[in-house]
């Protein structure tokens, strides 16, 4: 059987229903997702009533809608806490953070977008924003580049098919100035977002290889555009790149 071929059907088709739910759409009605899934609305119906009862969904009286429950969130807990690359790597980033006064973040592929895993932050920052879990694009990451550039062309295929939208004035969404970019990018050995991904933000991202040279994550240090001038992005890349080699023999 083709390994893209789900074994068990019905049970892709209700893990797709958990995919639905987002920091866009918290809740969803039985109309909904039997409209976004194209499912039944009695196939949706009794998906949703069978999560309730494993403790992975929950009701809103309110608005009669679904919900995630607390449940995904105790799953999410335990992944995190268990994460080995999460546990050899923020020691790196905390100490990265305090040196350089910026914004240090950690990420896994997860081909067209990247997955963050953790965060750190300089002493005294005002605003610790909460980012595990959440996705971005791969193609318009300080993150997403530095991975994409070392790893195969089927993956910046994968990349490309899934398209390449705008986010700022400055983002790469020609497929050949990308492809140049990430030639750019194994040249010089970490990738650069000049504000590519978000307006006002420059970010220096570099790919963390396990043990066997396998590209596992990425690690970056984003700040300000006004801050992060050409000066500090090679300081930051030669931290990064420091930080990556000392890791490496760890990540079996």
């Amino acid at each position: 059987m083709d390994e893209q071929t789900p074994k068990v059907k019905s049970l892709y088709k209700a893990l797709k229903l958990l995919d639905l739910f987002d920091a866009a759409h918290p809740e969803r009605g039985i109309n909904e997702l039997a409209e976004a899934s194209g499912m039944l609305k009695s196939s949706a119906y009794n998906i949703m009533s069978t999560f309730r009862q494993c403790g992975f969904i929950e009701k809103n009286r309110q608005t009669g809608k679904y919900r995630l429950s607390n449940k995904i969130l105790q799953l999410a807990n335990t992944l995190l806490n268990t994460d080995q690359l999460r546990q050899f790597t923020k020691p790196y980033m905390d100490t990265l953070a305090k040196e350089c006064g910026e914004v240090v973040y950690l990420a896994r592929p997860d081909a067209p977008y990247i997955t963050y895993l953790d965060s750190s932050h300089p002493p005294g920052a005002m605003f610790a924003r909460v980012i595990s879990g959440l996705k971005a694009e791969m193609f318009c990451t300080g993150l997403g580049k530095a991975m994409l550039a070392f790893m195969d062309e089927a993956t910046l295929v994968t990349v490309i098919e899934a398209g390449l939208p705008r986010a700022t004035p400055y983002t790469i969404t020609n497929p050949d100035a990308l492809r140049d970019d990430l030639e750019e990018t194994r040249q010089r050995g970490y990738a650069i977002d000049n504000m590519e991904h978000e307006y006002g933000i420059r970010c220096v991202g570099v790919p963390i290889r396990n043990y066997h040279g396998d590209v596992v994550a990425g690690l970056s240090i984003s700040g300000p555009s006004l801050r992060v001038m050409d000066d500090r992005v090679t300081f930051f890349a030669d931290k990064l790149r420091q930080a990556t080699e000392e890791l490496q023999p760890q990540l079996r």
